[in-house]
């Protein structure tokens, strides 16, 4: 029986692993491509695998001041930027959608279901006060009128 339960949640978190590597590759894979480009664009060769002190010591070579590498680097990461600025922005604009959508699927009528109770409810309280106002008008002693 404990091996069985073991057996289940070491299945469980192979599934798991694998949903989340499936999730996950397309967005490393874009990932590395662009940062190669990057690299690329700073001066370093990334066509084989090198340790990271050779790429940095080539950018250094390519760009010998600080100006001729920010520069660079401001043109290399430019299509990286804007795509990750319109990407946060259409995620953004994707969620206000669902959020507004949910919204008006779930809650409103709640709320609306709420405020018609509402409203019934100061509807009887209102109609009970009439009532027991023009009772107590009608029972008024002959004194007081």
């Amino acid at each position: 029986m404990l091996q069985e339960s073991f057996k289940n949640g070491l299945n469980s978190v192979t599934e798991a692993r694998t949903r989340l590597e499936k999730q996950v590759k397309p967005q490393l894979d874009w990932a590395t491509t662009e940062l190669k480009k990057v690299l690329k664009d700073m001066g370093a060769d990334v066509t084989e695998p090198r340790p990271l002190n050779a790429v940095v010591n080539e950018i250094r070579s390519k760009n010998p001041s600080l100006k001729a590498l920010l520069t660079r680097f401001d043109v290399a990461t430019y299509d990286v930027r804007k795509k990750l600025w319109w990407d946060a922005n259409m995620m953004g604009a994707y969620v206000a959608d669902q959020a507004g959508k949910r919204f008006n699927a779930e809650v409103l009528p709640k709320v609306q279901q709420v405020r018609e109770q509402a409203e019934a409810r100061v509807r009887q309280l209102v109609e009970q006060v009439r009532g027991l106002t023009a009772r107590a008008a009608d029972t008024k002693p002959a004194d007081e009128a």
